[in-house]
């Protein structure tokens, strides 16, 4: 017989994945919270002498979701319930939440757990009825799977002229990429440069930021990363930082939502160079 907290293919089931990469699924009960909408924090600034105050501006704060489940049983689930508790130790740091049956299956939300198995009660042997309670620092859903596109000296369709006339020598490299962010809120690549070049620019001519690494990018089976994640910012090759060979007016721009133009410059480039845009669109629900 199937016990009542397995998931099948007719319940709604997320799946949480630990740090360390151990995993449950769960059935998801319904009354789950803040699945559609981060808490918003309005910034406003009274006006003297007249009545109300004027809008300033928003931001998506930290989120808690919680969702209602069925717990494995304190007699045939009690070594079930354990493994539970040593995957959502939030001491081992963040994991994944996973929509794995439902409106939208795929979409992840990076958090640690909060609350829920603390306050397990055992009144059914057979199952329990709880709420497991997921703290995210980032509000945002993201998709499971990467989008990725990637430039080379010989990407001919890709080929990028600025202004005409442009006379460029065969060791000169100016490309262009349309990467598209269907998601809701701004996403943030990680580019992966392989030489050899020199002077690396990468500009999101949808926004107009830039960033230019000076030097050289030297042919090697390592390539130089790019991280421009918050949280992550950094420029690294074979574990050692370049963020200091970034100019002073560099920035490490997002993909905002819709179309945007990117445009690449890499001077002394041959038919080994490339490079290469990757991210994860973002939602506010899931």
């Amino acid at each position: 017989m199937t016990m009542a907290w397995v998931p099948d293919e007719d319940c709604e089931t997320h799946e949480w994945r630990s740090a360390a990469g151990e995993t449950i699924r769960f059935v998801t009960r319904i009354e789950a919270q803040q699945r559609f909408m981060p808490p918003v924090s309005l910034r406003t600034v009274a006006v003297p002498q007249t009545q109300g105050a004027r809008f300033r501006g928003a931001r998506h704060d930290e989120r808690l979701v919680t969702l209602p489940v069925v717990f494995p049983g304190p007699t045939d689930g009690r070594d079930e319930i354990r493994r539970w508790a040593r995957a959502l130790d939030p001491v081992k740091g963040e994991g994944t939440l996973t929509v794995v049956q439902g409106a939208h299956p795929g979409r992840q939300l990076v958090c640690a757990y909060e609350a829920g198995l603390d306050e397990f009660a055992e009144e059914f042997a057979m199952l329990g009825l709880g709420t497991l309670a997921f703290h995210a620092a980032d509000p945002y859903w993201q998709d499971a799977t990467e989008h990725s596109d990637t430039a080379t000296v010989d990407s001919t369709t890709r080929t990028w002229f600025p202004f005409p006339p442009l006379v460029l020598g065969a060791s000169d490299v100016f490309a262009e990429l349309t990467l598209t962010n269907d998601g809701d809120v701004d996403a943030w690549p990680i580019v992966t440069a392989y030489g050899p070049g020199t002077d690396l620019t990468a500009t999101n001519e949808t926004t107009g930021q830039s960033w230019t690494l000076t030097g050289d990018v030297q042919l090697d089976i390592t390539p130089v990363v790019v991280d421009h994640r918050p949280g992550h910012k950094s420029v690294t090759y074979k574990d050692e930082s370049l963020f200091g060979r970034l100019t002073d007016t560099s920035v490490l721009w997002p993909i905002v939502p819709g179309v945007n133009r990117i445009s690449i410059g890499f001077a002394s480039a041959d038919t080994n160079s490339s490079v290469s845009f990757t991210w994860r669109n973002r939602w506010l629900s899931a």
